[in-house]
């Protein structure tokens, strides 16, 4: 696995630990209302605990295959993302910056497998 998914990977964790250290800044930052207790309990399991654990798998495996598997996660969510731009006419600077996000992180990890 080359540095580029090393990179990619190391962002996740670090997306991870910030969703769950700090989910209510998080969320205002990504645009995202948490409902009570609830609400920020999923965001500390989505945007912390399984941007950590995807990460952290990548890197403890260190295999290309791995990095290839969590960077077609990160383009699948660039993918939807792009057809709720069209399809939702949801432009924003949130969805432009979560798509340039997506994509840098999805490509560095799939090329860096």
């Amino acid at each position: 696995m080359q540095f580029p998914a090393v990179l990619g990977a190391s962002v996740s964790v670090l997306a991870g630990l910030l969703g769950l250290i700090w989910p209510q800044q998080v969320s205002r930052v990504v645009g995202l209302e948490l409902p009570g207790r609830l609400g920020v309990s999923e965001f500390r399991a989505t945007y912390g605990g399984l941007f950590i654990g995807a990460g952290v798998a990548v890197l403890v495996i260190g295999s290309a295959d791995a990095a290839l598997v969590l960077g077609a996660a990160w383009l699948g969510a660039f993918a939807a993302r792009v057809v709720s731009l069209v399809v939702d006419r949801s432009v924003s600077r949130e969805n432009l910056a979560g798509c340039a996000i997506e994509l840098t992180v999805g490509g560095l990890l799939a090329i860096g497998r």
